[in-house]
């Protein structure tokens, strides 16, 4: 963009606005030796460039900011902002990814609007969780105690993961005590094991018999409701297992059917069981959210709890899948194939 001493090239505000998004890119990344007075202006006009999905772009424009993020942002704000709950996604996607501490207002207002999905919460939630600010703190664990925030489980997840690292400065301990979250000292737990499976139940047919069946999705839809103890169904259930409302779409039959026919035989990365055992003798079944200190695990029905590592006896890998057998769930062939006919029409 310039020799070393000579003014920028003329034609840079030409560039940084240039039709091709790796140009722009390049340009972003270029611009990151250039003092912040010089830079600021052509930085402002890649952002507005920014699509809100490409993240090789966005990433290309935080190196370019290193260090004078807070002033990119107001910047931006200026030609991009509005109203938080309205944010369009390429502004959204810029304050997470410079997260800088005057975005946290903002960043609150959006989560609690109730106007985001799923993926914009989760992100602006994570981009809050890497601001290093008390008001970012403050705002996590306003997220956290809310019994209508719909993360709050993973506002919680974020607090202990932060605690020790990025917000360390910040007491977060002493935070969550004073709100009643969280004291080492006092928590009580709730036994959650994996109900055993049923003395002499019959297995299914095979997964090919099963996919031979007509399945019913009308009937599968009724059938549906024994899944949401563990898992989001058209937006309804539990936060547990994956969410099945899109898995359908993206699955054949057979997948479906052996994921409900035979849980054990192929356990989803990410999904694996863990049993934990107190020393007071509570035994907990559930997928690990960390295994730092605290063990946070969460349970069927979405249960979540932070177990100290001093009152942690064992914690060692199930032997089986979280998700009951057909017979726990009152399913045969037909059930399984009319369920496995439904999620395919979501």
């Amino acid at each position: 963009l310039r020799a070393a001493g000579e003014p920028m090239l003329p034609h840079v505000a030409r560039l940084a606005a240039d039709p091709s998004p790796a140009v722009r890119r390049e340009v972003a990344l270029a611009l990151a030796d250039i003092p912040t007075p010089e830079a600021l202006p052509h930085l402002v006009t890649v952002a507005r460039g920014f699509d809100g999905a490409d993240r090789t772009y966005l990433e290309a424009l935080g190196l370019g900011a290193a260090g004078r993020e807070a002033e990119l942002y107001a910047a931006c704000a200026k030609v991009m902002g509005g109203p938080p709950a309205a944010w369009s996604a390429a502004f959204a996607g810029l304050a997470w990814r410079l997260h800088p501490p005057q975005a946290v207002a903002g960043v609150r207002e959006r989560l609690l609007s109730g106007r985001l999905d799923a993926a914009a919460a989760r992100q602006a939630l994570s981009g809050l969780a890497f601001t290093d600010s008390d008001a970012a703190v403050h705002a996590m664990v306003e997220l956290a105690e809310r019994a209508d925030f719909p993360l709050r489980d993973l506002a919680r997840w974020w607090l202990m993961n932060r605690k020790g690292n990025l917000w360390k400065r910040h007491d977060v301990d002493g935070l969550l005590k004073a709100r009643g979250l969280f004291d080492p000292a006092k928590a009580v737990f709730t036994p959650v094991p994996l109900a055993p499976e049923l003395p002499g139940a019959r297995e299914l047919a095979s997964v090919e018999a099963i996919a031979a069946l007509k399945g019913d999705p009308a009937r599968g839809k009724v059938r549906a409701a024994v899944c949401l103890a563990c898992h989001r169904v058209a937006g309804q259930g539990a936060e547990f297992g994956p969410d099945l409302t899109s898995y359908g779409r993206n699955q054949s039959p057979e997948t479906i059917i052996l994921g409900v026919s035979r849980p054990n035989a192929e356990v989803t990365h990410g999904y694996e069981g863990w049993r934990l055992v107190t020393r007071e003798g509570v035994e907990i079944h559930g997928m690990l959210l960390s295994q730092a200190d605290p063990v946070i695990i969460k349970s069927i029905g979405g249960l979540v709890q932070t177990v100290p590592r001093a009152r942690v006896r064992e914690l060692t890998p199930l032997r089986r899948s979280l998700m009951m057998t057909p017979a726990q769930m009152g399913l045969d062939e037909q059930a399984v194939a009319d369920l496995a006919a439904y999620l395919r029409t979501l």
